[in-house]
């Protein structure tokens, strides 16, 4: 019987897990590494964000967060490092 459980545990689990979201936001003003470290650390630290990673090359960043989540957080936490960042793309993940 409690093969049974877990079984039936494993399979629907997933069903109740959230969607997520990938947000792209373009952050202009970035040109050195210390940017992209400042940038990554305000973004990590915001409550709700799974992944974030900034990028130099880019002048993005990729932001990971559950799909109900207000993208004007991730930009508000952008402003206060000084930068400016706009929504580029926002892509729904399953």
């Amino acid at each position: 019987m409690k093969k049974f459980v877990c079984l039936g545990l494993l399979f629907f689990a997933p069903l109740s897990w959230a969607a997520n979201k990938m947000v792209t936001i373009d952050i202009s003003q970035m040109n050195c590494p210390l940017c992209v470290i400042s940038i990554n650390q305000a973004l990590r630290s915001t409550e709700g964000v799974i992944k974030a990673k900034a990028s130099l090359k880019t002048h993005q960043a990729q932001v990971v967060v559950p799909d109900n989540f207000d993208n004007q957080q991730l930009l508000a936490a952008i402003a206060k490092t000084g930068f400016t960042g706009q929504i580029h793309d926002v892509i729904e993940k399953p």
